[in-house]
């Protein structure tokens, strides 16, 4: 259940020094108490896509900033990410994409593709239902702080994708898809599991009408931080102008007692009325509306991810909708 002491959530405006608006944030959270010396830290960042790219996956400078931070108290630091979904790219190549063995060679950490590592079956329980999911076992067993790193944006699946959904991804299995149609109760039986010490929300930009991987990055220049992955995803929502009530994996946070119900239960840095801007909403096409019932479909996910008709069937995908392509892009400030 949650935890008697109010949740504390950081927001503010960012500057040109990433790095000291993160130790601003760090250090109202009380950072080293959360972090002992030398404990072992996992940091799961957004790498949704195989290369950076705004409003969709995390900033190799805040990233860097991070670890350059919490390399302060500890070195003993793992960047964790899973192959995407379906065999579409390796996490080592989003792992280049994003300067991760630059900033690991650089700082002494490491970069760990889930997906290659030893797993293991292990049970939680949500709202009183079991919950059987196969995990990473480094990451269960040689973790002592876990830090999310999500990036805020709506999802044509999901509703939105805040500080529980990023550890999505640490599903080792690519084909991670067929566990959909349970999204809501496996997405927190993975938080109750790793349970997120720190939630590091980048949002330099905040994505808006399609996302997870396409839509309108909208530029917020905001710095989102919390120990708390529900407290966050709230104040995410607000800033949004999301009711997470009508979100049905937060909701389902809240009836957990993962997630408060109200900001008045959040102790906030600043009040979060300044920091509003647009209203974020979902603009979903036919192609959308149809994924979304294979997604929300026990059945409909076998027949499209884990069976014969599979492979077929993403290839006609791809084709319309084509796949993210490798290059190199050029690095500068965001």
């Amino acid at each position: 259940m949650r935890r008697e002491v109010k949740s504390k959530v950081w927001v503010d405006r960012t500057s040109e020094s990433v790095e000291g608006d993160l130790t601003k944030a760090l250090e109202w959270l009380k950072w080293t108490e959360i972090i002992p010396l030398n404990a072992r830290v996992s940091i799961k960042p957004n790498l949704t896509y195989p290369f950076y790219k705004p409003g969709v996956t995390t900033s190799p400078i805040l990233l860097e900033a991070t670890v350059k931070i919490i390399r302060t108290r500890t070195d003993r630091i793992t960047i964790v990410e899973s192959d995407g979904g379906s065999y579409a790219w390796p996490a080592q190549q989003a792992f280049k994409g994003h300067q991760i063995d630059k900033i690991c060679a650089q700082y002494g950490a490491r970069a760990v593709n889930l997906t290659e590592a030893p797993r293991e079956w292990v049970e939680t329980e949500i709202l009183g239902r079991r919950i059987r999911l196969e995990m990473s076992s480094p990451l269960l067993h040689e973790t002592d702080v876990f830090i999310t790193m999500p990036v805020p944006k709506v999802h044509v699946m999901t509703h939105v994708s805040l500080g529980f959904k990023n550890q999505w991804g640490c599903l080792p299995d690519v084909k991670r898809l067929r566990n959909h149609h349970d999204f809501a109760y496996k997405v927190l039986a993975i938080n109750k599991l790793l349970n997120p010490q720190l939630v590091i929300f980048d949002g330099t930009y905040f994505l808006n009408r399609t996302g997870p991987m396409e839509g309108d990055p909208i530029k917020m220049d905001l710095l989102i931080a919390s120990d708390d992955a529900g407290a966050g995803s709230l104040v995410c929502s607000e800033l949004m102008q999301i009711n997470p009530k009508t979100v049905p994996h937060l909701l389902l946070a809240m009836k957990e007692g993962m997630m408060p119900t109200s900001s008045e239960q959040i102790s906030l840095n600043v009040p979060l009325k300044p920091f509003i801007g647009q209203k974020f909403y979902i603009q979903r096409s036919l192609m959308h509306w149809l994924t979304l019932g294979v997604f929300n479909s026990r059945l409909a996910t076998t027949v499209a991810y884990d069976s014969v008709f599979a492979k077929p069937l993403h290839d006609i995908l791809y084709f319309f909708r084509g796949r993210p392509k490798d290059f190199a892009p050029r690095w500068g400030k965001e």
